[in-house]
């Protein structure tokens, strides 16, 4: 590992997730609210209607101080947080996509200059002008979006660019037209529901309720017209990646997420800005960003959670791990590392497992090796990519492994089931099973092993387990004690109850 391995507060997963999704939530509206600003003023002048003409000018100044202070701020956020995190991968994206990254900030320079020029110019610059002006913030805006949804898409579905390495196969990959129109109309929604949240305190009745049921039929209309999109985002994934959604487990849980805030979002709309505009206020309008930003989030952390193990898909693995590279591992050279902390086994674990693990917070290991002796943990570590698909290989060699194992088991929680633990024999053998077996099987769901045990006595499932590596390669020893082995054989045979 050629770069410093950077260890925060809190899991490297977490603060890429929320500097990203709240930076995501506040750059889609700038794009559409942009669209927002330029239609509400022209029909404002159209219907020579000063009242409405006054609110798009106080919700201009709102939109100018959270895109251009807070977007602004959390989008450098996000390059920090990336850069110390995920060197190697901001490395390749940087790489590979500089022009298109140049350009970005072209077009985001331009937004900057066209929005601070159309906040300024409400006095200053003719009607024409002034709407002239916000026509081009829009078009920078979503000449942005273009740009850098082409590389957030090529992360999860790079394509034709693993073999070739072209800059337009990576570009105009499988997802980028269905994710910029889906994008697209995200973007109006929130438009939408920004101005909802501006107008909740708008003096005259008259032009809230006009207002507040234009922005209903927008946000309703936007995320109607979004979905065909996201529809087609999905039909153009892989089938390898399309699968993590069928299954159970987190990209699932974050499909589950957004759909059930989008049909909150869809109610709550109808009810807040159709049916009783009136009565809404700052607390309503609020309740409606926050289940957009869960929806958004929804989106985002599904999008995240099927590509993994991966940072660029089928490419580059979250441990810095070349796709290609795997082929030859099990390692024969130990794991390089430029940046030692004077511990080998930290070493390792910060470079290898701190992207994605922690020891006690989010996606613990302390309570997965607690109990384990150092000679499971080691023989488990490079067979990992086996049992979980969403584990990368392990970049080390035998040694690595040891050490990595050792660190782990001194940092482990305490054993749950040692000699003063007051459970019984049917709770400390299912802790057993699950800290033994469970990593990759279950009894009678998926990966069962329970038919196998069938009909067999403890002796002769506690034989089997003990020989149970004569089997295949890919099933770890069993390093443990004679008593967890008497616990799990009778787990397995239904010997404990």
């Amino acid at each position: 590992m050629s770069y410093p391995a950077w260890e925060p507060c809190a899991a490297n997963g977490l603060i890429i997730a929320v500097v990203g999704i709240l930076h995501v939530f506040v750059s889609h509206f700038a794009i559409g609210g942009g669209l927002y600003l330029v239609l509400a003023e022209t029909h404002a002048r159209r219907k020579n209607n000063a009242d409405l003409l006054a609110y798009v000018e106080r919700h201009s100044r709102f939109f100018a101080l959270l895109t251009l202070v807070f977007g602004a701020v959390t989008g450098v956020g996000i390059w920090i947080t990336i850069g110390l995190i995920h060197p190697v991968g901001t490395k390749w994206l940087i790489n590979n996509f500089v022009w298109a990254w140049g350009i970005e900030w072209v077009f985001f320079l331009v937004e900057i200059a066209a929005a601070l020029a159309y906040y300024y110019g409400w006095k200053r610059l003719s009607p024409k002008a002034h709407i002239t002006i916000g026509w081009i913030y829009f078009a920078a805006a979503w000449l942005s979006l273009f740009a850098v949804n082409g590389i957030l898409a090529f992360m999860l579905t790079p394509g034709d660019w693993v073999t070739s390495g072209r800059f337009w196969d990576g570009f105009f990959n499988p997802t980028f037209w269905p994710s910029t129109l889906f994008r697209t109309f995200i973007c109006l929604v929130l438009a939408g529901l920004y101005a909802t949240f501006t107008a909740a305190k708008e003096n005259n009745p008259v032009v809230k309720v006009m207002i507040l049921r234009g922005n209903g039929a927008l946000v309703l209309g936007s995320l109607i017209l979004s979905a065909p999109f996201g529809l087609w985002y999905f039909g153009a994934l892989p089938g390898s990646i399309s699968a993590a959604f069928m299954t159970e487990g987190i990209a699932l849980t974050a499909v589950q997420v957004m759909l059930f805030s989008a049909g909150l979002l869809v109610i709550l709309t109808l009810l807040g800005t159709i049916v009783f505009p009136r009565r809404a206020g700052y607390v309503s309008a609020a309740v409606l960003l926050l289940c957009a930003l869960m929806f958004l989030g929804g989106f985002e952390w599904a999008r995240e959670a099927a590509r993994k193990p991966y940072i660029i898909y089928d490419f580059l693995y979250g441990n810095g791990l070349r796709a290609s590279e795997a082929a030859s591992l099990p390692a024969l050279a130990p794991l390089p590392v430029a940046y030692s902390t004077g511990n080998r086994g930290r070493d390792l674990y910060l470079n290898a497992c701190r992207p994605c693990h922690t020891y006690s917070g989010y996606l613990s290991l302390n309570d997965k090796t607690a109990g384990l002796e150092t000679g499971h943990i080691a023989n488990v570590i490079p067979r990992l990519q086996s049992f979980l698909a969403k584990m990368p290989p392990f970049p080390g060699n035998a040694d690595d492994a040891v050490e990595l194992a050792r660190h782990l088991a001194a940092k482990a929680d305490r054993d749950p089931i040692d000699a003063a633990s007051p459970l019984t024999e049917a709770e400390k053998a299912d802790i057993v099973f699950h800290r033994r077996c469970g990593i990759c099987h279950t009894m009678t769901g998926p990966r069962a092993i329970g038919r196998t045990f069938e009909g067999l006595t403890v002796e002769e499932a506690a034989d089997m387990v003990l020989n149970i590596q004569d089997l295949t390669d890919l099933m770890p020893p069993y390093t443990g004690s004679d008593d967890e082995l008497r616990l799990l054989a009778a787990y397995l045979t239904g010997g404990v109850q």
